[in-house]
């Protein structure tokens, strides 16, 4: 961390920026909080926040300087007109005196009163928008759904027994209630066409959303009374959507784990994706800061910060791996590389894959497939497309057509 803070000043008020608005964008929250990621780059924020405002605190005094420079010489000036309006009343010249002496009395008044009314507006509204922000927090507190305390620790098995979820102000459930179990050991597919009730299922099996009836346990443990952060320090997540870091290469892939491990680590997570190669080449390898709007910054392609976020979630070695659509943006040779490099970690970890590419879901142990927030036929790649009526042979048919 301290080697990293000689990057701070170059990165500045932007990359301060770019925090803050990642840090609060709803698309980003599934990747912060299930990868435990929070923690770590609040810390950087504040730091960034502390640097700049450091550096403003730097040019506040010659600032301040400047400003009783001119406080200064402006009232010289409307000495010197008082002394002139001395003089002329001195002279005898009374009407002339009076009548530039009402003048600047008026002036002065109006700047005043104007001040007054434009600081009592700024008020008023600042007041409103704090108005809203507590209404906000508020509302946000009742809609959220309490946890328990209970420690969660790395599962062998999950369960959901008649687990169901319907959003907010919706009528139809987005996942109608499902009962199913996931070993360690064993990669599951789960494909279906969009809407289907993907994204809401790997929301569940996480953590992440606590079903609305039903229940999701780690083998004994329900997951609503657990500490939803102990069972996210178990997970490993590769959302559609994930975050480019402006942050070193090195950071980008540890992301908030512990540094007690050598960069030997993290040169093997990236080798286990085809980052490794690319890192090298970059002009301070793992220290290069991947952010181009920065001086001296480097990015990347789409497809390799989609590596990077997969090197990301091996490099936690989590009980529970969870890819949505990890190689939408990889070309064929990655995506082999992803798919392949998932089956030699299965043995450690249930791992689940969203995927639209069906060819990828040969590599499966099982497939599900989902329509309209049901579970609609479950079994082996090769039992499903040769099985008459399928959902799967039917969507593998029109893959290979295109």
């Amino acid at each position: 961390m301290t080697s990293t803070l000689s990057t701070l000043g170059e990165l500045g008020a932007c990359a301060t920026s770019k925090f803050g608005k990642w840090l609060t964008t709803p698309e980003l929250a599934d990747e912060l909080r299930a990868n435990t990621m929070r923690p770590y780059l609040h810390t950087w924020y504040r730091t960034m926040c502390d640097r700049v405002e450091g550096r403003e605190l730097e040019g506040a005094r010659p600032y301040l300087l400047v400003r009783l420079l001119a406080a200064s010489l402006a009232g010289l000036f409307t000495l010197g007109m008082w002394a002139s309006l001395a003089a002329l009343a001195l002279s005898g010249a009374m009407s002339t005196a009076i009548a530039g002496t009402a003048i600047v009395a008026s002036q002065t008044a109006g700047r005043a009163l104007n001040s007054i009314v434009r600081y009592g507006a700024v008020m008023f509204h600042h007041g409103l928008y704090l108005s809203d922000y507590y209404t906000f927090i508020d509302e946000v507190r009742s809609t959220t759904t309490s946890r328990g305390t209970t420690q969660a620790t790395a599962p062998r098995q999950i369960r959901l027994r008649e687990a169901e979820f319907t959003y907010p102000n919706k009528d139809e459930p987005a996942l109608h209630p499902i009962t199913l179990t996931l070993n360690r050991g064993e990669v599951v597919a789960l494909v279906g066409e969009n809407g289907a009730g993907k994204s809401t299922l790997i929301r569940m099996l996480t953590g992440l959303t606590v079903p609305t009836g039903g229940s999701v346990h780690w083998d004994d443990t329900d997951l609503a009374t657990t500490d939803a952060e102990s069972a996210w320090r178990h997970v490993g997540l590769v959302p559609q959507k994930n975050g480019h870091w402006p942050l070193r290469a090195r950071e980008n892939i540890t992301l908030g784990q512990p540094r007690e491990h050598t960069d030997d680590r993290v040169w093997d997570a990236a080798d286990r994706v085809g980052m490794a190669e690319v890192l090298q080449g970059l002009p301070d390898q793992l220290d290069t800061l991947l952010a181009r709007s920065v001086w001296g910054g480097h990015e990347l392609s789409g497809g390799q910060w989609q590596r990077l976020a997969c090197a990301r979630a091996m490099y936690r070695e989590p009980a529970v791996l969870v890819l949505d659509e990890p190689t939408s943006e990889m070309d064929a040779r990655g995506e082999h590389l992803i798919i392949r490099k998932l089956r030699e970690m299965a043995p450690d970890r249930i791992t689940v894959v969203v995927t639209h590419r069906l060819d990828n879901v040969r590599m499966a142990d099982r497939v599900i497939v989902l329509d309209h927030g049901r579970i609609r036929e479950e079994g082996t790649f090769e039992a499903l497309v040769t099985t008459e009526g399928s959902l799967l042979g039917e969507l593998y048919a029109l893959a290979q057509d295109r």
